[in-house]
């Protein structure tokens, strides 16, 4: 549950400062960009939110059948 908090949280924060600096955000002349990509790609690899999501309800759910 932490890691998928903490992928959203640093998504948002992300997101948030490439927003603040416009089209330089997501230029390979500041650091946001390569964090970005960086981010996402570790939020694939990980596994895709929506199966954490799942998973993390069925034992959530376990406990109230």
């Amino acid at each position: 549950m932490i890691q998928f908090y903490c992928a959203n949280v640093m998504q948002s924060v992300l997101d948030r400062g490439i927003q603040v600096h416009g089209t330089l955000g997501i230029s390979d002349d500041m650091i946001s960009a390569t964090w970005f990509r960086l981010e996402r790609s570790a939020r694939i690899y990980d596994g895709a939110g929506e199966v954490h999501k799942s998973s993390i309800a069925k034992q959530i759910l376990k406990n109230y059948r």
